[in-house]
């Protein structure tokens, strides 16, 4: 994996590469697509417990700043005119502050900050020159980028102006950056600004034959299919997704599976906001890089700001069904919706009623009920266990601690499966560590590091690839780190990347120690940006149900019945014989009854019944957002930021 890099101080450099890729939308559009949070469809939601057979999973917020401060500039490149007023431009940002409000429960603003009205580009810059537009209106108007920072170019829709528009995407949601956009369509900018956040593309994923593409299949995937995302092709501002809101560090409410048996939930749907239970994720048994979410879209989800931008193009809303997306893996935190195969419609990735869809590795997911009144859905999951003699990447379900952490970084940004994200020891020098740390034995043979560089060897300054990195294991019985034989690495200096394989070790936590290049602070200190532990972990410890205890039922007491007399023949004076008898036998057995009554009718006998409940970590979830300081090093583990629709 190349891990490349940059600092915080090269904004305009950022933005002029940002701004040089553009991927064009159908010359019919021009209104950039956004679905939004809209407001609560059930008054006052009440978050489902995770309840037997479901964990509690944790997505931190990766969104240190809330306010976010936007430049709007309208720009008539040669050969266009004016064509929108500017307030028009300024209702648009309304729109979209409102939308993510809303889907962010207000951890994420929009305010304007200023508003250029219609400046006339004196030099022949095409209107298709994002780069060049955006650096003639820097220099213009001495705009200086940085965190939470965007600038927004509006030109005339229609020629010669395109019909597309393009953001950059960084790698964290407070990066901020430059887009731009013909007209002031406020979908549009919600989607470019989304860009912005760092968030990708909503794509959907339709096979011929399955709903899940396997492993080694090419299934079609739509860059844009997901119509029900912003991010996708929603063309209105309907709730996000799971992973979108994931990606934001914005969802919550969430619960995973516990392998094994059928598992049944029930689903609030995405426009009930954030404070209800909306989404069920789980990663593939047999594929950990692949993870999966489970939400239901409701028909009557409102669409945020009432309507009042309609656009021609958004998606119809008729069905109500359940969704299921998978992480892409083109794409980190981007999600593939799934859809029907062989299916062309236009609800072909709503599952309804009574539907079961099968996935890879045995994992099933069922609809047992769609309730469009209380806008829910009971759905049935079943995920088969992992088989813990296979070896896989078993990061993800480790705690990652380190020797130090500035504040802008933190040693999980290591092991989220994101290149994005680093975890620094920036200034700090000599012997830094990383720990993973698991909740029982996992068996390690085999770790692969990608480390972040933003400067050359001879510059001394900022991350540098340290001159070399071992493992160590824990050795619970001496209290002691050992070192592991053979887990060594010396990184080479073109390539900071590399894997060490080594004899099995059996630990609860491993270390990697890592011996930064500088001899001083801030001469060159390590940056990794993916870890990656290869092993076994210990069969799943499931607590079993205790059995069910009836309290027996009491003995049915019943009185013994006197001996029945039997009184002597009674002779009378005129010598008949009247026969001796009992009429008791009847009241006694009266009274039998009232007692059987008593001691059978009167208690309904107690049933006491245990729930086990399991922990576990989301994997690959830990993503803290990084707070920008001017002289700490900017790093980028991907190609320049990406400009899209």
């Amino acid at each position: 994996m190349t891990v490349g890099a940059r600092r915080a101080t090269a904004a305009s450099r950022r933005t002029a590469a940002v701004l040089s890729a553009v991927l064009a939308i159908s010359a019919a559009v021009f209104t950039g697509a956004a679905p939004a949070v809209a407001s609560p469809a059930v008054a006052s939601p009440v978050r489902a417990e995770a309840g037997p057979g479901f964990v509690d999973i944790d997505v931190p917020a990766r969104a240190d700043i809330r306010d976010h401060r936007v430049t709007i500039a309208l720009l008539a490149p040669q050969g266009s005119e004016p064509s929108f007023a500017a307030d028009e431009a300024r209702r648009s940002l309304e729109l979209v502050d409102g939308f993510y409000d809303r889907e962010t429960n207000g951890a994420i603003r929009f305010e304007l900050e200023q508003l250029l009205d219609w400046q006339s580009v004196d030099q022949p810059i095409g209107c298709s020159d994002t780069a060049g537009l955006h650096q003639w209106l820097r220099e213009r108007i001495g705009w200086q980028g940085g965190a939470a920072r965007h600038l927004v170019i509006m030109v005339p829709p229609g020629d010669p102006c395109p019909t597309w528009a393009n953001g950059e995407q960084p790698g964290d949601p407070d990066d901020g950056g430059g887009t731009f956009q013909p007209g002031p369509d406020p979908y549009l900018l919600a989607h470019e600004l989304g860009h912005n956040l760092s968030l990708a593309h909503a794509s959907s994923i339709r096979c011929d034959t399955s709903w899940d593409y396997p492993a080694g299949v090419e299934c079609p995937r739509d860059e844009y299919g997901n119509r029900t995302d912003m991010m996708g092709g929603a063309w209105s501002f309907l709730p996000l997704s799971s992973p979108t809101l994931a990606r934001l560090g914005v969802l919550l409410n969430v619960r995973e599976p516990v392998c094994g048996d059928a598992r049944t939930a029930v689903l609030d749907s995405l426009g009930a906001g954030t404070p209800a239970s909306r989404t069920l994720t789980w990663t593939d048994p047999e594929n950990p890089d692949a993870r999966y979410w489970v939400q239901y879209s409701d028909a009557s989800d409102p669409v945020s700001g009432d309507g009042a931008w309609p656009s021609p193009w958004q998606a119809e809303r008729t069905v109500s069904g359940v969704q299921i997306l998978r992480s892409n893996p083109a794409q980190p935190y981007g999600g593939d919706l799934l859809e029907r195969p062989g299916d062309t419609t236009e609800a072909n990735e709503f599952i309804t009623a009574g539907e079961t869809v099968e996935l890879n590795s045995g994992m099933t997911v069922r609809v047992d009920e769609i309730d469009e009144t209380a806008h829910r859905a009971t759905v049935t999951v079943t995920v088969p266990c992992a088989d813990p003699t296979t070896v896989r990447d078993i990061t993800g379900s480790a705690v990652a601690t380190a020797s130090y952490v500035p504040e802008w970084s933190s040693a999980a940004a290591a092991v989220d499966g994101d290149p994005g994200t680093v975890w620094s020891s920036w200034p700090r020098v000599g012997e830094q560590w990383l720990e993973l740390t698991w909740g029982g034995p996992v068996t390690v043979e085999r770790v692969s590091v990608a480390l972040a560089r933003d400067a050359a060897d001879d510059e001394a300054r900022g991350l540098i690839p340290p001159r070399g990195w071992r493992v160590e294991q824990w050795d619970a019985a001496t209290g002691r780190w050992l070192a592991v034989a053979g887990a060594t690495f010396t990184p080479s200096r073109d390539e900071p990347s590399g894997e060490v394989a080594f004899e099995r070790v059996t630990t609860s936590a491993i270390r990697l120690v890592f011996d930064a290049w500088g001899e001083a602070e801030f001469t060159g200190s390590t940056g990794v940006a993916d870890i990656a532990v290869f092993g076994r972990t210990a069969p799943p410890v499931v607590d079993p149900e205790p059995p069910v205890v009836v309290d027996p039922e009491p003995p049915v007491v019943v009185d013994p019945e006197p001996p029945v007399v039997v009184e002597p023949p009674v002779v009378v004076p005129d010598g008949s014989v009247v026969p001796g008898g009992s009429s008791a036998g009847t009241d006694r057995g009266a009274a039998s009854g009232v007692r059987l009554l008593a001691a059978t009718g009167g208690a309904a006998p107690s049933v006491g019944i245990a729930v086990a409940a399991l922990l576990t970590v989301l994997a690959g979830g830990a993503m803290l957002a990084r707070r920008r300081t001017p002289s700490r090093p900017r790093v980028r583990t991907t190609s320049p930021p990406h400009l899209a629709d």
